[in-house]
């Protein structure tokens, strides 16, 4: 929220009197730019929130994670506000505290609260330099005006703007007639201390508010600007008034006679006012850009179909020519002799129609006459396959863009309310995915549950687990048990086979290992091989290399079996039959 500084100045006048001799009793921050001042029977917000700045009492949440600053402990916990002043004309706030130490010394520091909209900042000063800030600058970023503990600290540029003792009636018909800008934008951006409502309010005031004024009487108007700085007429809290384009509403403690009074929002406290119209405009700031997202999906996908369109339809005027092309190829064919090599067309007579004119046929440099002949030939056999293919899939296109353009038709008489509805039936119905941020961390959760790999049981009851392809393969073995036994055939492509132990403490049986490194086996290019030497190891032993292609794994402490590629009996439904532990031995023993 951009506060102006009749704003300010009426801030000051709530605040200063619950501020006066009052004692910090705690200090935290909520969130990155959210100070808060624990003053026992309430919190004072100071924000420096690029978009929403702002000095209140707030209640923080409960559920808010509460953050501790060093610099903040160490001077203003238990320090007492003396006083809370603002700068005059301008939109900066200072807080003057006094601490005592130990030895009963008083140290006098002032926190700054500097309300520029997107250059907000708070910061503590002891009156020679900076004791910290809630958001620092280093000279990388701006050389003329570091903020940083330790360096003195300088007031923010003051505006190009002129001082209202200044103004003269030449200098209010000068800003008037430029035509660039409204009356009011041309004050506010030449006049000290104006905000657009107030603008507007003088130009009302003076008679001059029509759409486009030629005053007559500056002298007027000079009157009414040092008028509205001597004696602002404020009234009792604040007003809300709506924006002109629609979007929320804006503060003023100023009376206005420009907006009639029904469209004027009353509120009992300017802090009250503040907070409302702060969340308020959170509110519509979230919905907004969830609208626009919304929007700009469905546009995304209608732009896509369009062009999925153009490209079929493309294909389809392409396939009109196969009759063409045939009799293209049918003439190469037929003329091979005649057509010298590296020609890049050639006109033949049409045997098709004696009597009619010579063809022409465009011929590729690179293919002999038989080649070209046989291209053409080609393109026809496509064609006339991928015709009906084409038609189906401009239909099912069509289809679906009407469907989109219907949505975005109902999108445009939304309602704000209906949205997150309407976003849930275009995920469901399978139009737009999910948000990027919730598709990542459903992937995350489901990671493990996505690996599907094949089943088997050996005969002695012992699970294989096979993978289906590389990436697979990567899931399966990461989310293996360390004393699980990982099986590849040697030296070709294929399958990651895991040997499942469980929480059995036994080892496989001889026999176990040779069926699962059969399934190795099966499951690789050496399929085809009577006998397939395949490796295996404990899972522990393996390593995927980083920066490694998905299936690319090294092992160690491997052994080797020589086993005949082979597929055994699919696990049943029943997967937790106990495994037969009578023909077990131990691993090291079994080579």
């Amino acid at each position: 929220m951009n506060l102006s500084p009749f704003t300010l100045k009426r801030l000051v006048d709530e605040l200063a009197p619950h501020l006066e001799n009052a004692l910090v009793q705690d200090v935290f921050l909520i969130a990155p730019h959210h100070l808060y001042l624990d003053l026992e029977d309430r919190h004072l917000l100071l924000s420096a929130a690029p978009s929403q700045s702002r000095v209140v009492f707030a209640t923080p949440s409960e559920q808010a994670e509460r953050v501790r600053i060093p610099w903040a402990d160490r001077f203003l916990l238990k320090a007492r506000i003396t006083s809370l002043t603002q700068v005059p004309g301008e939109r900066i706030l200072e807080l003057t505290l006094v601490k005592k130490d130990r030895l009963g010394g008083r140290s006098e520091s002032r926190l700054i609260c500097e309300l520029i909209g997107r250059y907000s900042n708070i910061i503590l000063t002891d009156h020679k330099k900076i004791l910290g800030a809630l958001r620092q600058v280093s000279g990388r970023v701006n050389r003329t005006r570091q903020i940083l503990p330790g360096k003195p600290y300088r007031p923010p540029p003051a505006l190009d703007r002129i001082e209202v003792s200044q103004v003269t009636p030449e200098m209010l018909s000068q800003f008037l007639s430029n035509p660039d800008r409204s009356p009011a934008e041309n004050l506010m951006l030449h006049v000290a201390g104006l905000d657009l409502l107030a603008a507007k309010e003088l130009l009302h005031r003076s008679g001059l508010a029509t759409p486009t004024p030629s005053p007559t009487d500056p002298t007027r108007l000079l009157t009414e600007l040092q008028n509205l700085f001597a004696d602002p007429p404020f009234v009792r809290g604040a007003l809300g008034v709506p924006r002109p384009n629609g979007n929320g509403q804006e503060l003023s403690v100023l009376s206005l006679t420009h907006i009639p009074e029904d469209r004027q929002r009353v509120f009992p406290s300017l802090c009250e006012a503040i907070e409302t119209l702060v969340q308020e405009e959170q509110v519509y700031q979230r919905q907004s850009s969830q609208l626009k997202e919304v929007e700009k999906n469905l546009q995304n996908q209608l732009s896509s179909l369009e062009k999925k369109i153009e490209r079929i339809q493309s294909d389809l005027k392409e396939t009109e020519r196969a009759d063409e092309h045939e009799k293209f190829g049918n003439l190469l064919m037929a003329n091979i002799p005649n057509i010298p090599p590296g020609a890049d067309s050639i006109t033949l007579p049409d045997l098709f129609d004696p009597g009619g004119p010579d063809v022409t046929i465009s011929l590729n440099i690179h293919k002999s006459p038989v080649e070209n002949g046989q291209y053409y030939l080609k393109r026809v056999r496509k064609a006339r396959k991928a015709a009906p293919i084409l038609e189906r899939r401009l239909e099912v296109a069509k289809q679906k863009w009407e469907t989109f353009q219907a949505y975005l038709n109902r999108f445009e008489n939304l309602g704000e309310t209906d949205l997150k509805t309407f976003q849930t039936e275009l995920e469901e119905a399978g139009l737009i995915r999910p948000k990027q941020k919730q598709r990542g961390r459903s992937k995350q959760k489901r990671r493990a549950a996505d690996v599907h790999p094949r089943r088997y049981r050996t005969s002695d009851g012992w699970l294989v687990l096979v993978g289906r392809n590389n990436r697979e393969n990567d899931r399966l073995t990461k989310s293996a048990a360390r004393q699980d036994i990982f099986l590849h055939a040697q030296g070709c492509p294929g399958s990651h086979v895991i040997l499942k132990r469980g929480d059995k403490q036994d080892r496989p049986s001889r026999h176990a290992l040779k069926e699962a490194a059969g399934l190795a086996a099966y499951w690789s290019k050496a399929r085809g091989a009577k006998r397939v030497s395949v490796n295996y190891t404990e899972v522990r032993y393996v390593h995927k290399p980083r920066g490694a292609p998905p299936g690319l794994v090294t092992i160690k402490n491997e052994k080797s079996l020589m086993v005949e590629p082979c597929e055994i009996r699919r696990a049943d439904e029943t997967e937790g039959s106990p495994a037969s532990t009578s023909s077990n031995t131990p691993i090291g023993s079994q080579i």
